[in-house]
This record gives structure tokens, C-alpha cells and sequence, in this order.
């Protein structure tokens, strides 16, 4: 190949593909990306995320998440106290809590309720009791 020739780009690029701007290349693209997937675009958007199991005490032998979930709410609130510091106070970690509180966790494990008792300052067995149906008026 000449020195001109190279310069001139001859060899170099088919003649059909013209050097494009990059917004020219993007647009391109994007208009390539959309009708490569049309079915997507009318698609429509997956359903929200589902809310929380929230287990009843109607449910035979179902632990009352529900039920722990507001009382450790209410304690909380009462000390005026953050799910931090009821880790800072022996409880389960902050996250934890937040989950509890969020009935995001089914079934804690007896640890966790050991330390919700603790960090909570509650009698000990006491978030069993309300997650069992045995307490009303923890």
C-alpha cells in the first residue's frame, strides 16, 4: 500500500461504513438495542417486591411474628432507644432488629430471642412467649 493511499484510507475501510460522530455511534446503537428487543420494551415492569410474611396467631402453631414485630417496636419506642442500642445492650445485632421489626425473619432462632430479651431489658423468655401466643401483655 502507498503512503497515499494510507492516508487517504483507502484499504483501511469498507466503503459502506463511514466514520460516525460518537453521538451518531450511540444513537445508532441504541436504536439497534431497541428494535433487537421490542417484546422487552412492552413488556411490562415485574410486579413490586411482596411484603412481608405476616404470620397470624389464628395459624395453628405458626409463630405470631406480627406480634414479637410490634412489641419490640413498642419497647423500643418506649426507652427511645435505636435498634443500635438494643445490640449495645446485649441484643442481636441492629440488623436484626430491623429485620424482627420488618417481619422479615419467619421463625428467630432461640439465640436471637435470648439476646432480644437482653438488649431489650425484658424478663428472660419473653419474646418467645409473645412470638408464641403465650404473652399479651409484655
Amino acid at each position: 500500500m502507498t503512503t497515499q493511499a494510507f492516508l487517504s484510507g483507502a484499504g483501511t475501510r469498507p466503503a459502506e461504513a463511514p466514520v460516525k460522530k460518537k453521538s451518531e455511534a450511540r444513537a445508532a446503537k441504541s436504536a439497534e438495542v431497541s428494535a433487537a428487543k421490542p417484546a422487552e420494551a412492552s413488556a411490562p415492569k415485574a410486579a413490586p417486591k411482596a411484603a412481608p410474611v405476616q404470620a397470624s396467631a389464628a395459624t395453628a402453631g405458626a409463630p405470631d411474628i406480627k406480634a414479637l414485630a410490634d412489641k419490640v417496636k413498642e419497647r423500643r419506642r418506649e426507652k427511645s432507644w435505636t435498634q443500635g442500642d438494643v445490640a449495645k445492650q446485649g441484643g442481636p445485632a441492629a440488623g436484626t432488629v430491623s429485620q424482627i421489626e420488618r417481619c422479615l425473619i419467619e421463625e428467630p432462632t432461640a439465640e436471637t430471642l435470648t439476646k432480644l430479651d437482653a438488649g431489650l431489658e425484658w424478663p428472660a423468655n419473653t419474646s418467645e412467649g409473645i412470638l408464641r401466643g403465650n404473652l399479651v401483655g409484655a
